[in-house]
């Protein structure tokens, strides 16, 4: 029952990554491929929609993780506090900087939020890149449970690292890159003209660069957590999830080179949802890994809600998710096609 719910939440945080993914990327793109005041009206626009819509996969994503795996959310908000704290701040100003930047006319007021979502647009990217690193490389659990991180301390990896060092800033600035070029590839599917052009260049750029990080990225994976590897020699069957991250990699490049706009944004959301699931089926059981004592590592056994509860949430989570998945169709449907940036918004 606790794999179930594991999997279930691997499901709502990847349907996070993937939609809010491409408008954390497009603000971080913003101040790169828009020229003028109606091409950023414009970038804003393409994703006014559906931004907040996006950001429920993460709460039901946040409710679910407290719901079944209640030792694990109560560790995991404590220790990771203070970047919890950032992030939730960080998803306010972007709310903000979006919905007030048209109210007034002057440019200095428009240029000073756009100037706040970019910032929190990559803030945004930059600690859910980190988080994930902490995930992979572990963090200094005790044997109550327990754990505190603060922001960075030596800078070094170890037993007692921060959440920013040398490792998890390497996965700050993948999730910076991948999330860039995710919405790289939204923003060529639903814009034309100039802005299109822009994404396309950075698209290009952002290409390689991600290859560059990614294998960074796995190069420390097999330095610092070489048990992620074994649970992939034990069960060969799993390399379908790299091997899918892979070829949907390889998909957006030759879907983008013969200008199929909307198969190159699936083929990104793709890439970015295989190699969230390659990193939890390496993580698999564990939820959090003590860097102190493996023994001390939070897992779905050690930290799951009672199985009673567990089973009778099953009913409960169908109809939430079913509500979910009906409202992100909808709204997509009632906005499909491109973004003219008209003067009125969207």
């Amino acid at each position: 029952m606790e794999t179930i719910w594991f999997v279930l939440l691997v499901i709502l945080l990847g349907g996070f990554v993937v939609l809010d993914g491409f408008d954390f990327g497009a603000g971080i793109l913003l101040p790169w491929i828009s020229k003028d005041d109606r091409e950023r009206r414009t970038l804003i626009e393409s994703i006014g929609p559906v931004w907040d819509g996006n950001e429920v996969w993460l709460v039901a994503g946040g409710g679910l993780f407290f719901f079944a795996f209640p030792k694990a959310y109560a560790s995991a908000l404590s220790g990771f506090y203070l970047a919890v704290m950032i992030f939730l701040w960080v998803l306010i100003l972007r709310g903000i900087s979006v919905e007030i930047r048209s109210q007034l006319p002057s440019i200095l007021w428009r240029n000073f939020w756009d100037g706040l979502f970019f910032l929190s647009s990559l803030l945004a990217a930059a600690i859910l890149g980190g988080l994930l690193g902490n995930l992979v490389s572990g963090v200094p659990i005790d044997s109550s449970g327990n754990f505190f991180l603060p922001l960075w301390t030596y800078f070094l990896p170890g037993r007692h690292h921060g959440v920013l060092d040398m490792a998890t800033l390497l996965f700050s600035l993948l999730a910076i890159i991948s999330l860039a070029a995710h919405g790289a590839s939204y923003l060529i599917w639903k814009t034309d003209r100039a802005l299109q052009e822009g994404a396309k260049r950075a698209f290009r750029r952002l290409f390689i660069l991600e290859a560059i990080f990614v294998l960074l990225t796995l190069l420390v994976v097999v330095l610092l957590q070489p048990p992620l590897l074994r649970r992939y020699w034990e069960a060969p069957w799993a390399l379908l999830f790299p091997g899918l991250a892979l070829l949907s990699w390889a998909a957006k490049r030759i879907a983008f080179q013969k200008g199929k706009e909307w198969l190159c944004f699936v083929s990104s959301s793709v890439f970015l949802l295989a190699s969230l699931v390659s990193t939890a089926f390496g993580l698999y059981p564990n939820l959090l890994i003590s860097s102190l004592d493996p023994s001390s590592s939070l897992t779905i056994a050690n930290s799951g809600a009672a199985p009673k509860a567990l089973s009778a949430g099953l009913g409960w989570f169908a109809v939430g998710f079913a509500l979910i998945v009906l409202y992100t169709i909808m709204v997509y449907r009632s906005f499909w096609g491109k973004i003219r940036g008209g003067a009125h918004g969207y």
